[in-house]
């Protein structure tokens, strides 16, 4: 693990079950571990990577775990156009769904952007993990920002499934912590959308068990997210460079 899991089994469960954790309404400047007012200061944005926070980077408790209190990060909201926010095919090593853009036309999502400095960007890489998501730009988009050093940009950095999109039906399931409009496919809470992979690939387990062998056994992670994978939905995503990186 990047960041240090709790111990005791609740504490585990509470964080698994939170994600993607709560996310201010409002842009706001990640300070010394904290959540802090955004100023009125282009000067903070320079030098900075613009990557697109879909899931728990929106959320200050996350940017804590990953940065703890040296790091001084704007973060601002945005609604980027044709694209949804669902649910990756894949269990963290803390035992949640995650999440991935997956591109939806006509709909916007609300997401976050997280301005990174090269030292903020390389600890963002480790805690993402090359085995679960891409980085890469996404060139040719339409996100308008709320807050920060222009209203729109037409180009972003981002961390896109390298699993695809979690199937129920054979559609992707949005996150309903994240607001997007419309939204053409079901969207579920974090417990829901558990629930959902624990009947469909592990009906004999209780959910609790489930999620708590997920995190202390990888073996047994990695076949369930495999199992997730062979069945997951096409992640679509033609703004995305693969290779500009």
């Amino acid at each position: 693990m990047p960041w240090p899991l709790p111990e005791g089994e609740a504490e585990r469960l509470a964080l698994a079950k939170g994600y993607p954790f709560v996310a201010p309404a409002e842009s706001y400047l990640f300070d010394a571990g904290e959540q802090r007012p955004l100023p009125q200061d282009e000067s903070l944005f320079r030098g900075r990577t613009p990557v697109v926070a879909h899931g728990s980077n929106r959320s200050p408790e996350q940017l804590a775990r990953k940065y703890g209190r040296s790091a001084r990060i704007p973060v601002t909201r945005g609604w980027l156009a044709d694209y949804d926010v669902v649910y990756s095919a894949h269990i963290t090593q803390y035992g949640a769904v995650a999440s991935t853009p997956q591109y939806v036309p006509g709909a916007r999502a609300r997401i976050s952007i997280t301005w990174l400095d090269s030292g903020q960007l390389a600890r963002m890489h480790e805690t993402e993990g090359p085995s679960n998501y891409r980085y890469g730009e996404m060139v040719g988009i339409v996100l308008a920002l709320e807050a920060g050093p222009a209203e729109r940009l037409d180009r972003a950095w981002v961390y896109l499934s390298n699993n695809g999109c979690l199937a129920q039906e054979a559609a992707p399931v949005g996150l309903e912590a994240v607001q997007a409009e419309p939204r053409p496919h079901r969207a579920l809470s974090q417990v829901s959308a558990l629930g959902h992979v624990r009947a469909r690939y592990r009906p004999e387990a209780a959910l609790d068990a489930m999620i708590l062998r997920a995190i202390a056994e990888p073996d047994y992670r990695q076949r369930l997210v495999a199992e997730m994978r062979a069945e997951a939905v096409a992640s679509r995503a033609p703004h995305f460079d693969p290779d500009s990186v």
